[in-house]
């Protein structure tokens, strides 16, 4: 009777546990739903703010702090893809003439700063699918090194040094008659 008693006694306090288990998981269910759905918009704004600044940086490297009538204008290609370039006058540059009538936008940079705020309101809205098509196409832009090239090139690797006394073929295996050692490793 008493191993009953202990039993029961021990699948009341896992009953109990379990009861108190079950009353927060519906609070920690509200917690993970919340941080689900502001999630994703955390991201796509800061994703959008990325690449705003990206292309802020492009004009500005275009422009170079010169003040001349030239001006840098966005083209957002029709798969959305973004470039910068730099441009004379918007309304009689027959390129962009032609451009446009291939389906180019062709947006000055506080225009694409009211396109990139725009994008950010349908994501607050929960309008998600423009943000992220524009982002998608943009991807490469996003990744693009922050490095200048002259860094780059100096993190080449170096080629070997001309005078060096060592030879490729000094390596190479010996002939079937000789033991297969390094030819240039006992030189005299």
């Amino acid at each position: 009777m008493g191993a009953v008693k202990q039993t029961v006694s021990d699948l009341v306090r896992m009953l109990n546990r379990r009861q108190k288990e079950a009353t927060k998981l519906p609070i920690i269910l509200d917690r993970l739903e919340s941080y689900l759905r502001e999630e994703p918009r955390k991201i796509i704004h800061l994703s959008l703010f990325l690449l705003l600044t990206r292309i802020e940086e492009e004009a500005a490297k275009i422009i170079g702090g010169k003040i001349t009538r030239w001006s840098v204008v966005m083209l957002v290609s029709p798969d959305l893809r973004v470039s910068v370039e730099e441009t004379y006058d918007v309304s009689a540059d027959s390129w962009l003439e032609r451009l446009k009538s291939q389906g180019f936008s062709i947006l000055t940079l506080e225009q694409f700063r009211s396109f990139i705020r725009s994008l950010q309101l349908e994501v607050t809205q929960g309008n998600y699918m423009p943000a992220i098509e524009v982002l998608r196409a943009n991807a490469e832009f996003q990744r693009a090194s922050p490095y200048p090239p002259s860094v780059r090139k100096a993190e080449a690797p170096r080629e070997p040094s001309p005078s060096s006394r060592w030879k490729p073929s000094d390596f190479l295996p010996a002939l079937p008659p000789h033991p297969p050692l390094p030819r240039g490793l006992f030189k005299d």
